[in-house]
């Protein structure tokens, strides 16, 4: 009997008992990820660096095209900041012709954040210097190689959607 990634021992009882490497592969995979996590923030910090925005302008920009539809209030809970702080923010960001403020139906004193099609382009540039990256380093990829990585990332995506179906996880 074949047990791919196992040591496999037969006890004096005559039993198959199968020993996981798991342990070993998690501490493996653990540490291959967090070189791949290192080796990409260079990429990442290429990209915010490229961009004309500061990072807390690119953080509300995100926010907008990511988690519409949001309001000021909802920023200023997710950045940790004032009112004041998200209103010179959003000040900037519709000046530029990134964000616009739309009324909330309900309630005309609360607006709706909404990036610009700017905005979107704004966000997608930065996140196109990642893109570039991401497909140069599957070029370097032999088939094989690809192949794996396919099944793998399959696996993983997998993972996360249950993760994320299920409440995500708190800490």
């Amino acid at each position: 009997m074949d047990h791919p990634g196992a040591i496999v021992s037969l006890s004096l009882t005559g039993i198959l008992e199968v020993v996981s490497d798991r342990p070993q592969h998690l501490d493996s995979l653990d540490a291959s990820l967090r070189m791949v996590e290192e080796l990409s923030m260079r990429v990442r910090i290429d990209a915010v660096v490229a961009t004309e925005l500061s990072i807390q302008q690119l953080k509300v920009l995100l926010l907008a095209v990511h988690r519409p539809p949001l309001t000021a209030h909802d920023v200023a809970d997710e950045l940790g900041v004032s009112a004041a702080t998200v209103s010179g923010l959003v000040g900037r960001l519709v000046d530029h012709g990134l964000l616009r403020q739309e009324p909330y139906a309900e309630d005309r004193r609360v607006k709706h954040l909404r990036a610009t099609e700017a905005g979107e382009l704004a966000v997608s540039e930065v996140a196109s210097i990642q893109l570039q990256h991401r497909q140069a380093v599957l070029e370097r990829l032999a088939d094989d190689e690809l192949e794996a990585l396919a099944v793998g990332m399959a696996a993983v995506e997998r993972a996360l959607r249950g993760l994320v179906e299920d409440g995500g996880f708190s800490g």
